[in-house]
């Protein structure tokens, strides 16, 4: 359960004002809007990795504003996958957690890839090993910043609608900020348009 009250973000202008959300088990908000009108960075604000100018975040009832992001149990997922190339796949993963990656490898459709290195994963696999990583960690919200805008249409359809799929069955309510129209009708419960304050 995320609940967004009066969120306020300005660096030399203002990027959002006054935003609510409500968000219940297994839902899944889109959000669309052009270029610099501040969608990633009210993701990082959610997360802990901005600060908001005003207003508050509560996750299942408890305030989480002023917590640091590794502390506020939300999960997020960027437009390039963070993977450390040294690391195996599962060395990735245990970064989550050290236990359960074959099962959370197997959720993202990847069973038996645990011992792979991560430079030899094409862009989809990245972001299923990301997804894993981030879903390992039990996140209450988990936050999408623009992580299909990479691959090809075919393969970033399929990946949304997996991604849907397991966060349904997982009752994470979730945050995809993008600027496709079919992916955010595809994966999202409801659209936010977020207005251009420039």
């Amino acid at each position: 359960m995320l609940t967004c009250e009066g969120l306020t973000k300005s660096f030399d202008k203002p990027l959002f004002q006054d935003l609510a959300i409500n968000l219940g088990p297994g839902q899944i908000m889109a959000i669309l809007g052009p270029s610099g009108c501040g969608k990633t960075t009210l993701l990082r604000c959610i997360c802990g990795l901005e600060n908001l100018d005003h207003g508050s975040i509560l996750l299942h009832g408890a305030d989480v504003t002023g917590t640091p992001p590794e502390d506020r149990g939300i999960g997020m997922i960027f437009q390039e996958p963070v993977l450390y190339p040294h690391l195996s796949v599962s060395g990735n993963l245990t970064l989550a957690s050290e236990s359960g990656h074959e099962a959370a490898l197997e959720e993202v459709g990847l069973g038996g890839f645990a011992d792979r290195s991560v430079e030899t994963l094409s862009g989809g696999e990245g972001q299923r090993v990301a997804l894993a990583r981030a879903l390992l960690a039990e996140p209450s919200v988990l936050l999408l910043d623009e992580p299909f805008s990479a691959l090809d249409a075919e393969l970033s359809m399929r990946l949304v609608e997996d991604v849907r799929r397991i966060l349904k069955e997982r009752k994470c309510p979730a945050i995809l900020v993008t600027h496709n129209q079919g992916e955010a009708s595809t994966f999202a419960d409801m659209v936010m348009h977020m207005p251009d304050l420039h």
